[in-house]
């Protein structure tokens, strides 16, 4: 089963101007087109080379892709071009693997490459790898002044959304394929310990604002308890619990898209009330606690 990397490829491609280089593939331009901020796409030729220093600056490029189908030493000239003029330009090359010894030199430089025939999903898996590593490199700086200062001042909680935007959505994702695991039955002290990183991972983000903090205790204590899980002494009755966490996961995925990439539900307090009543409703159930009467149900959002 292909991962959908759409929804990250349109977060990560928000803030880039792509320039196209070549007319061989036009449905893919079209279709990555409309991730960027910008997107132009002009013929791989002389004429063109010799303007290419203004094209960059004119629309503030950030990103090229040269398909280099067909004219391998143009490309290799483009490029040249592209690095003497920003160093700090991504680049992406499409090329026929048969002439990899006409681009030898280009191909150990740039960003990425891909071979034709272009497989979509592939090509989508590549930019994806590129963008979230730029977005890495670039979130440090951000993450160093919210270190520095150690907590996010209560006046500017959009500043703890912007800074931790992207970090949730890729926690979030990881946090479904972890759901996925558990639905499937996979239940190992490795996975556990994985969930349990996760959920640090979360408290450490909710701990950097006063309007979040309140949440920290509830996935700090969650993640110690998951890491003390004996699995060897859970009879199979009991096992059902894990539909539970399962549930709960899924809920704090959903939770964190919606606050920090969405920004449609801000209430902490809300959604702390209900975390907690859930952990106590999975912890009863996998104990062999569980009140009928009292829990019957998870309550959920």
């Amino acid at each position: 089963m292909h991962k959908d990397y759409s929804a990250y490829i349109h977060f990560l491609a928000a803030e880039y101007n792509i320039l196209y280089l070549g007319k061989e593939n036009q449905e893919l331009y079209e279709k990555i087109a409309l991730y960027f901020r910008t997107a132009n796409e002009i013929d791989l030729n002389e004429t063109i080379l010799t303007k290419l220093s203004t094209i960059l600056n004119k629309y503030d490029i950030n990103l090229v892709v040269i398909d280099a189908q067909g004219k391998e030493d143009l490309a290799n000239r483009f490029f040249q071009q592209i690095k003497e003029h920003d160093s700090e330009i991504l680049t992406i090359l499409l090329f026929d693997p048969k002439k990899f010894e006409k681009l030898e030199q280009t191909i150990s430089f740039v960003d990425m490459i891909v071979f034709y025939p272009i497989v979509e999903q592939l090509f989508y898996k590549r930019l994806f790898s590129v963008l979230s590593s730029e977005y890495a490199i670039r979130s440090i700086g951000k993450r160093e002044v919210v270190l520095k200062q150690k907590i996010v001042k209560e006046d500017s909680i959009d500043k703890l959304f912007d800074t931790y935007e992207g970090s949730s959505l890729f926690i979030s994702d990881e946090l479904s394929d972890m759901v996925a695991q558990i639905n499937a039955g996979e239940f190992t002290k490795e996975l556990f310990e994985e969930v349990a990183k996760k959920l640090d991972e979360i408290a450490s983000i909710f701990s950097k604002s006063p309007e979040t903090a309140s949440v920290t205790h509830i996935y700090q204590e969650l993640s110690s308890y998951l890491r003390k899980i004996k699995l060897e002494d859970i009879q199979p009755q009991q096992l059902k619990a894990f539909d539970y966490l399962s549930e709960i996961l899924n809920d704090v995925s959903v939770y964190l898209l919606n606050m920090f990439v969405d920004r449609v539900f801000k209430d902490v307090y809300l959604f702390e009330h209900s975390l907690e009543n859930n952990i106590i409703f999975f912890k009863s159930s996998l104990e062999g606690k569980e009140d009928d009467e009292d829990n019957s149900k998870l309550d959920f959002f």
